[in-house]
């Protein structure tokens, strides 16, 4: 017996679109912290809480994204493209948190090499941390600094093994047929 899903829940272009849009947005905010110096003050901790809403609704998303997969009759294309916007929208979720953080603490959250982080430098920490590679040259310190990336480090193995499940799964599904 096959389980029916909810209405909109299939991933076609109008799902991949929004998570598209999405992730410009952060991007964006990304952008916008490298060019223009945040200062501290209640503005970045109401951000700070709004990516944190932000993150809470990636990771809402991802993990919708993996529990109606098996139950959709999305293509395999659909999937990858679905599942790389979401990635990658959780790991600039992260790098934005840790900026912000870092705005708000400074050394005391993060011990790096060099005069000054950017913008990039944390979308390389965050994308080195979800993949548990982790070099060393940026470390975070701080308590925030180190449950955000523990929970980076968690979330990564636990999406990236569960995907890969997934499409596999899908993979020999389509071949079988």
């Amino acid at each position: 017996m096959k389980t029916k899903i909810l209405p909109g829940r299939d991933f076609e272009k109008k799902r991949l679109t929004l998570y598209a849009i999405l992730n410009i947005g952060i991007i964006g905010l990304l952008i916008i912290y490298s060019i223009f110096t945040l200062k501290k003050g209640i503005g970045l901790y109401t951000l700070l809480l709004v990516l944190i809403l932000v993150l809470i609704s990636c990771l809402l998303l991802l993990f919708e994204f993996i529990i109606y997969i098996p139950q959709t009759g999305a293509n395999l294309k659909n999937i990858s493209i679905g599942s790389g916007l979401l990635l990658s929208l959780t790991i600039l979720t992260y790098a934005n948190l840790y900026y912000l953080i870092y705005r708000i603490k400074g050394e005391k959250a993060f011990s790096f090499t060099g005069e000054n982080l950017s913008g990039d430098d944390f979308l390389y920490y965050s994308i080195t941390t979800f993949t548990t590679t982790g070099y060393g040259d940026i470390t975070s310190i701080g308590i925030f600094s180190n449950a955000l990336a523990a929970s980076e480090m968690l979330i990564g193995m636990i999406t990236n093994s569960i995907l890969m499940a997934v499409i596999t799964a899908k993979l020999v599904k389509k071949l079988q047929n």
